[in-house]
């Protein structure tokens, strides 16, 4: 394995995880957003759908900027019931394969048709039917730029899985159920 793909996982890693502080930052604006607009709407009896509309998109934000770094430090949510179970060569194997045959594909998919959804919106200049509301082509595309950190993340796993089951670095795949 070249280990110029070692390198490209480490500026993807940096990228995504300035884009997870984005996303850490995003929620404390919302907070104060949120916590602006109840003031003003019951205190003063005055309200905007363009508050409610930056509620949406600071959201918007966390979840597609964040997703990508989320994944990185395998924190997302897992369907495999099994997975804890297996030795980690096998969690290895699976997040290998998991990743060319699921990941990457949908991700892709998602990524290139959020594309098509963000540049139309960006030509029509789309705005919010709501009296008041904002315009959508920035939303919609943070949702193209989430996909494609994601994309590049899914990329970057796939190399340190490959490189973990052949030797070259250790990566520890435990995975831990949240707890509930």
């Amino acid at each position: 394995m070249p280990k110029q793909l070692l390198i490209f996982t480490q500026y993807v890693d940096r990228l995504n995880d300035r884009f997870g502080v984005v996303a850490s930052w995003l929620v404390l604006i919302a907070v104060l957003v949120s916590a602006g607009n109840a003031l003003i709407r019951y205190g003063f009896n005055l309200s905007s759908n363009a508050w409610l509309e930056v509620q949406w998109y600071l959201f918007a934000g966390m979840v597609m900027l964040g997703a990508a770094t989320t994944f990185r430090l395998n924190e997302h949510v897992r369907v495999d019931v099994f997975y804890a179970l297996y030795p980690n060569k096998v969690r290895l194997w699976l997040d290998f394969w998991g990743g060319i045959i699921f990941f990457l594909p949908m991700t892709i998919i998602i990524g290139w048709y959020s594309w098509e959804f963000f540049i139309t919106s960006l030509l029509q200049n789309e705005t919010s039917s709501n009296s008041g509301g904002l315009i959508r082509w920035p939303v919609r595309g943070v949702i193209t730029l989430g996909f494609l950190m994601l994309t590049l993340q899914g990329i970057s796993e796939i190399i340190k899985r490959y490189a973990a089951i052949t030797g070259l670095i250790q990566i520890d795949p435990k995975y831990e159920r949240p707890l509930q």
